[in-house]
């Protein structure tokens, strides 16, 4: 049960750190700026239009990202072993498919950012 708990903390804290750029995002400013001249699509900063839809999208994801967040928060509270089995087996597959395209970004060279656990990896060394 313990061991179960362990990796659900870590899980929400991973969660958090992930979410905290596309907060950022939202709030406007540098970075989401930065998010926006990462697609490297000609003339994508001068469109009204378009900077609605990523608006849009940043909410979307937002929201997703929201209740991922609060689901682990809940399978904490579970009090028995089946239960947590069942809700950290589903929050595996959403994780999993979550970061899926980072991994295959990964493994196919392209330049986008690797999946969260690689970037953070190094902190250990500090």
């Amino acid at each position: 049960m313990k061991n179960f708990k362990t990796i659900l903390i870590l899980t929400l804290i991973l969660d958090i750190i992930q979410f905290i750029p596309l907060v950022l995002a939202k709030m406007g400013g540098e970075m989401k700026s930065q998010m926006i001249s990462d697609f490297n699509i000609e003339g994508l900063t001068n469109s009204g239009p378009a900077l609605e839809v990523f608006d849009i999208m940043f909410h979307i994801i937002g929201f997703i990202y929201l209740g991922t967040i609060l689901s682990v928060v809940y399978t904490l509270r579970l009090k028995t072993i089946e239960g947590l089995k069942s809700a950290t087996f589903i929050l595996f597959i959403v994780h999993l498919f979550w970061t899926l395209p980072d991994f295959v970004n990964l493994l196919s060279g392209s330049s986008a950012h690797p999946p969260i656990i690689i970037m953070i990896q190094p902190i250990h060394l500090l």
